[in-house]
């Protein structure tokens, strides 16, 4: 047998594999079609990576799995008080941060209120960290504001701090960055 007859046999075989796993997908459990928010999301952060630009990508992640997802290590290192396990991607569903109204609040209270507008909201106060490596720290805590607005569109002075700082990291990766850590509680 000649090497180009090699080589057809070895296409066709991964032709077969390839489309018994397309198959397999078409006719196993079809993924849920993109929301509005999802696939804005998935625009924004598109274009946060092409800009270099960390906030906005963090913000699509803030409203949106889908960006959180695609944006995310295989595995992701969890830290609570302490304990480090590894958790895959798709299993990760403890994402801390959310967002409303351009305020950054916690990824729970933002689901809550989307089920009750009654729901308090809780804030966080956000503090943004590049290394020289490119490298992103993320330090976030959830707060309480005064609600006396100097005149702008804000909550006013930081008037507690509750409970324990969080820490997520990001790598770059493939032109942009990805989630490899999220560190709660300080043991």
């Amino acid at each position: 047998m000649d090497r180009r007859a090699v080589t057809i046999g070895v296409a066709l075989v991964l032709g077969l594999v390839a489309n018994s796993a397309q198959a397999a997908r078409i006719h196993g459990e079809a993924p849920a079609a993109l929301s509005e928010t999802d696939t804005y999301a998935l625009e924004t952060a598109a274009a946060a990576c092409k800009d270099e630009d960390f906030n906005a990508l963090m913000g699509a992640m803030a409203i949106s799995d889908a960006v959180r997802l695609k944006y995310s290590a295989p595995e992701i290192s969890v830290v609570k008080d302490g304990v480090t396990s590894s958790v895959a991607s798709a299993d990760y569903a403890d994402f801390p941060i959310g967002m409303m109204d351009y305020y950054w609040v916690s990824r729970a209270s933002m689901l809550a209120w989307d089920s009750n507008p009654d729901v308090e909201l809780e804030y966080l106060d956000m503090e943004f960290n590049q290394s020289q490596a490119n490298q992103w720290a993320v330090d976030w805590q959830h707060v309480r504001f005064d609600g006396n607005s100097e005149g702008g569109d804000d909550q006013g002075e930081i008037v507690e701090r509750i409970g324990e700082p969080g820490v997520l990291s990001f790598e770059p990766f493939d032109g942009c960055w990805r989630l490899i850590e999220d560190y709660r509680g300080q043991g």
